[in-house]
This record gives C-alpha cells, structure tokens and sequence, in this order.
C-alpha cells in the first residue's frame, strides 16, 4: 500500500512536463477504451514516460548520425512488449486492434 501511495505522489508531482501529460493521455485513453483498472493505468503510464526516456537518450546518443531514427524506432518497437506484461490477452488483442488511436497524441 505505501509502495502505491508513493508512486502516486510521484506521478502527481511529475504531470506537468509534456512527458508526463503525453503519458497520462496515453493511459488514460487505455483506461477508458480497454477499461483498465487504476494500476494497470498506473502502470502503462510508467511504460510511457520509460519508452519517452528511451528515445531522449537515443536522441541524445546519435543526433544528427543517419542511424537516429533507426534506434528511435527500435525503442518504440519495445512498446507492445511492455504492454503485453500489464493486459491480459482479451485487453492485449483489444489494444492491438485499436493501437493506432490509443498510442497517438490527439
């Protein structure tokens, strides 16, 4: 329980980066079209803001090489993997069907 509550602090704390906001829009657009329960939110959440991470460092590592997009692309092929480990398989083959809308920005 403290382990929740202090990843929740954390999480409130860090929502006003673009990050963070892109991170929360994700999962909270899962949540309501996979109806995910509040960890798995939480959790597909934290997959956002790591696969985010990722990609700044590979940013970061080979900006303005002709490879960035190449490693950048690699880091967001991870995505479904991630996701995998948080949804059933109901929810799973549900979130590959609607991938496209689910993981955009809009």
């Amino acid at each position: 329980m403290f382990f929740f509550l202090f990843v929740i602090a954390v999480t409130a704390k860090a929502q006003s980066s673009p990050a963070t906001l892109v991170a929360d829009k994700i999962a909270q657009k899962m949540k309501d079209s996979l109806n995910l329960n509040d960890v798995q939110k939480l959790l597909i959440y934290q997959i956002n803001l790591q696969l985010h991470e990722a990609k700044m460092l590979k940013r970061q590592l080979y900006a303005g090489t002709d490879s960035l997009g190449i490693h950048v692309q690699r880091v967001e092929n991870t995505r479904d993997s991630l996701y995998r480990t948080v949804l059933n398989e109901e929810k799973y083959l549900l979130y590959k069907e609607k991938k496209r809308v689910l993981v955009s920005n809009n």
